[in-house]
């Protein structure tokens, strides 16, 4: 989607200035219509504040680009929280030494789904360990992939 592509890169042009990371970018829809929701972080983590000034700084922009024409939406700005997404090779990198869940496209060593520590990223293939040892999953199979939340 194009205009996903143009918001995406108003939202990392404002993020840069700001100091933000842009880690997710989604026009999906929400119970009452459309719902643009913007995910940003930052290291030490993002406050109910930085949500709000991104938002001023990004909605007047949204106006201005008119990425939805005649499209009425909500915008959302939020932190990742504690499950954060991966969405990016480089997050395997920094995020090693987390536990992860990651989900495949295709079964690897018989499954899907995988539980671990993030060990980390070469060559573009990301490796977990858990009480079964270590796998290793190619980055173009993982669908979906999360930290876990630790208690």
């Amino acid at each position: 989607m194009r205009d996903l592509e143009v918001v995406e890169g108003v939202c990392r042009e404002i993020g840069d200035w700001m100091g933000l990371e842009i880690v997710d970018v989604e026009f999906v829809p929400g119970n009452r219509g459309w719902v643009l929701r913007v995910t940003i972080d930052k290291e030490g983590g993002v406050t109910v504040g930085d949500c709000a000034a991104f938002s001023h700084q990004l909605d007047p922009r949204l106006d201005v680009e008119d990425c939805f024409p005649g499209q009425v939406y909500t915008l959302e700005v939020s932190s990742p929280g504690l499950t954060r997404p991966l969405k990016r090779l480089r997050d395997y990198t920094w995020f090693k030494g987390r536990k992860v869940k990651i989900r495949t496209s295709r079964e690897i060593e018989g499954r899907k789904v995988f539980k671990g520590v993030l060990e980390g990223e070469h060559d573009g293939r990301v490796t977990i360990k858990n009480d079964g040892g270590a796998v290793t999953i190619p980055y173009d199979d993982i669908v979906k992939a999360n930290l876990e939340f630790e208690w």
